[in-house]
């Protein structure tokens, strides 16, 4: 919940850059949670997303989904190619489910839209990350340790099928998209810092965070303009924030602090992260 100042909104005409990708549609949920709340969104999408490299990985490994026993699904963006996939392999679900498959989202907005395409979850994680994911799966399983199908992005992280399988678990992983830098958008983004026209930056993803600084690093040349190395020269006046973990260790390991982390890693935590950093920030 954002808190108000005698009945305004304390997001009233903050400016924050939305960098996640799809942030110029119209119905983007960060961006429409932002306005509601009475923030101004700038929409600075740093990637996008594509189909595979091979598109029809997916479909190939959903034509075994019933020798499954989990399927996890830790981003909203798997969720079309996935259900494409599956039409189109001609697999039936539910057939899949009354044998005993079960799926696994990293988190409720990723579950409502899971549950939108007829894929409602079975379970979701109290901790909605990767380590969440994996603890809910083995406190689920029972007896011989589980098959898992997990689509997610090309180039996503290895935390998950790592720990389950070192929990003896059998992981397939298949891309249901690739991530692909926006031409020219952190350099854009890198400008409306430089010249003042944004109070807060938000970062969802580890890559959007990493295209950002390395653009930022580029403009800025050499030297900290705010006396603090780990600002890289951005005023101390604007706000960066995280939307989870992976996120955050994005940006600090390329040298840039971030002001806060979303709790729960939400984009309802993200907006109270907002609501935190400006009401600590005066």
């Amino acid at each position: 919940m954002v808190r108000s100042v005698t009945g305004a909104s304390v997001l009233g005409g903050l400016r924050v850059a939305v960098t996640r990708s799809g942030a110029r549609d119209p119905g983007d949920p960060l961006v429409r949670i932002l306005r509601r709340a009475g923030a101004t969104p700038l929409p600075v999408p740093l990637t996008r997303t594509a189909p595979p490299g091979d598109p029809g990985v997916l479909e190939r490994a959903v034509l075994h989904l019933p020798g499954y026993d989990w399927l996890v699904v830790t981003s909203a963006r798997t969720v079309v190619p996935l259900v494409q996939a599956i039409r189109a392999a001609g697999v039936r679900a539910e057939d899949a489910r009354a044998g005993g498959l079960r799926i696994c989202a990293v988190g409720p907005r990723t579950g409502k839209v899971l549950a939108r395409a007829g894929l409602a979850p079975d379970v979701l994680p109290e901790r909605f990350n990767a380590e969440g994911v994996v603890r809910s799966i083995l406190a689920e399983q029972r007896g011989r340790p589980p098959r898992v199908l997990f689509p997610r992005a090309e180039e996503g992280r290895e935390t998950i099928p790592r720990q389950l399988r070192r929990a003896g678990a059998e992981v397939r992983l298949v891309a249901a998209y690739r991530t692909l830098a926006v031409p020219g958008a952190g350099a854009q983004l890198a400008a409306l810092v430089a010249t003042g026209e944004v109070d807060a930056l938000t970062f969802t993803a580890p890559s959007g965070a990493r295209l950002f600084v390395e653009a930022w690093t580029e403009r800025r040349g050499t030297g900290p303009v705010d006396g603090r190395a780990d600002r890289l020269g951005i005023p101390a006046g604007i706000g960066i924030l995280a939307l989870g973990p992976s996120t955050a260790d994005a940006l600090r390991a390329r040298g840039l602090a971030v002001d806060r982390v979303a709790e729960p890693y939400t984009f309802t935590g993200l907006l109270s992260a907002l609501a935190e950093w400006v009401t600590a920030s005066g």
